[in-house]
């Protein structure tokens, strides 16, 4: 919704999005809507989901199952799971080469959306025992990514840490959501300095309006200030009920 206006607004939910914001900002209601508003393609089929979440599933396990295909809840299922998406990538491209360009959702290749909670810890890591794993995460990523769109992969990455070395992969997300931040700088590293010269300002997001954000889009070169409605818990958990 435009939090000015209280208006529904368009999030483009065919392009790779990252969200950045701090602990309490509403990463999860980004999340949440997204998976609401997709809930209906899903159950049909033309939609399919990968879920991410190294806290042990604390955040997807909360999601109606119905709508999660596949989860991974720590590195070892997340590196299976981010292999088999990447070959899966490369199949979709070589299945199509000469009939499209971009393949559209259908039943025989539904859109595949992956969610990747808290993003830095499944790309970054300090502790040198962890690094050959992340490295590897990063580089099935970039690799899933640089075709994705054309297989119709998106991928819905969430962090608290807007440096770019928290997310070395920042390019590859043409739509970017900044919640409340710290300041300017984290803004500028977070969406972009010519976003915040458009009028993005995620430092000045009050405490108490999470889910408040801006929304930068490379393509279209605009920002907008928007708001994600809260979902609560058993919401979260029946999202799938309205198309079962």
């Amino acid at each position: 919704m435009n939090a000015e206006t209280d208006k529904e607004v368009s999030v483009r939910a065919d392009i790779s999005t990252l969200v950045t914001g701090l602990t309490g900002s509403g990463k999860g209601s980004i999340s949440a809507n997204w998976l609401k508003a997709q809930a209906p393609y899903i159950m049909r089929g033309l939609v399919w989901v990968a879920y991410v979440d190294l806290k042990n599933g604390m955040e997807g396990g909360m999601v109606d199952a119905r709508l999660i295909h596949r989860h991974a809840w720590n590195m070892d299922e997340a590196l299976e799971l981010l292999s088999d998406l990447n070959d899966e990538v490369w199949r979709r491209t070589g299945a199509v080469r000469g009939k499209l360009r971009n393949i559209p959702p259908s039943e025989q290749y539904p859109r595949l959306l992956l969610v990747i909670d808290e993003a830095a810890e499944l790309v970054t890591s300090v502790a040198k025992s962890r690094r050959k794993q992340t490295d590897e995460a990063v580089e099935l990523l970039d690799s899933m990514m640089r075709v994705g769109r054309a297989a119709g992969l998106v991928v819905l990455a969430m962090t608290q840490d807007p440096r770019v070395q928290a997310m070395p992969l920042r390019a590859r997300f043409p739509q970017r959501i900044a919640l409340r931040l710290t300041d300017e700088s984290e803004a500028q590293m977070a969406l972009s300095p010519h976003a915040v010269e458009l009028g993005a300002t995620p430092w000045q997001i009050p405490v108490s309006e999470p889910g408040t954000a801006w929304i930068w889009n490379i393509e279209t070169d605009t920002v907008q200030r928007v708001r994600a409605p809260y979902i609560d818990d058993d919401e979260l958990r029946n999202l799938a009920e309205p198309y079962a």
